[in-house]
């Protein structure tokens, strides 16, 4: 039997929204790549970071040695890399080796060599340097088990004048009750001997900066 007039309407509204979402999708991932971000781009929508104004509110430079904590398969990590250049040095720590060999895929295909994995443990990063310059958590202290623990064990991977940034979703501008509010990070924060330096939230995340407090 032939197709009817609206038969024909209809499929060819099915192929013109097919083609408009393929057009979409490969806007944003050439926004992606443009924006040095590096592929593959997995990250939900509802958790949307500005990343470059989060490594300003972080203090990340020119040639830092840092560490990160709950690297995953390298979101936040591939950034830091581009911004620390060759004479700096991303040490990416996670207690999943599988994602940490994801992340070295996506670092080798990015062209970065300046990345070092480093598999962590549940209370301890074991960074393999004391002499960090910053060390930065993205998107993954709330999951922490021992989070006072783990910032104890923390300091003595620091170097003089360290900071620790802690940057995740905020509750308070629409994050789920999945994620810690500021106060309870804080509160793990100062039990665990650290002083807030700094505190900014935007795009619906925190970005809070400490130190170590005076022993």
């Amino acid at each position: 039997m032939p197709k009817t007039n609206s038969g024909r309407r209809s499929v060819s509204r099915r192929y013109a929204a097919l083609a408009a979402a393929v057009v979409v999708a490969c806007a944003l991932l050439a926004v992606v790549a443009a924006a040095g971000l590096g592929l593959p781009f997995r990250l939900p929508h509802q958790w949307y970071l500005d990343i470059e104004r989060a490594m300003d509110v972080a203090g990340l430079t020119s040639g830092m040695v840092i560490g990160e904590a709950g690297a995953g398969d390298g979101y936040f990590t591939l950034p830091m890399a581009r911004r620390v250049g060759p004479k700096g040095l991303v040490y990416a720590n996670d207690i999943s080796t599988h994602s940490l060999s994801e992340l070295e895929r996506n670092s080798t295909r990015a062209g970065l060599t300046n990345i070092r994995t480093v598999v962590g443990e549940v209370a301890d990063p074991r960074f393999p340097r004391r002499d960090l310059q910053l060390v930065v958590v993205v998107h993954a202290f709330h999951d922490f088990d021992r989070p006072v623990e783990w910032l104890v064990s923390l300091k003595k991977y620091l170097g003089p004048g360290a900071t620790v940034a802690i940057i995740d979703r905020d509750p308070e501008q629409g994050g789920d009750s999945h994620f810690w509010p500021r106060a309870r990070i804080e509160g793990y924060a100062a039990e665990a001997g650290y002083e807030l330096t700094r505190a900014e939230s935007f795009t619906g995340h925190l970005v809070l900066v400490f130190k170590p407090g005076a022993s």
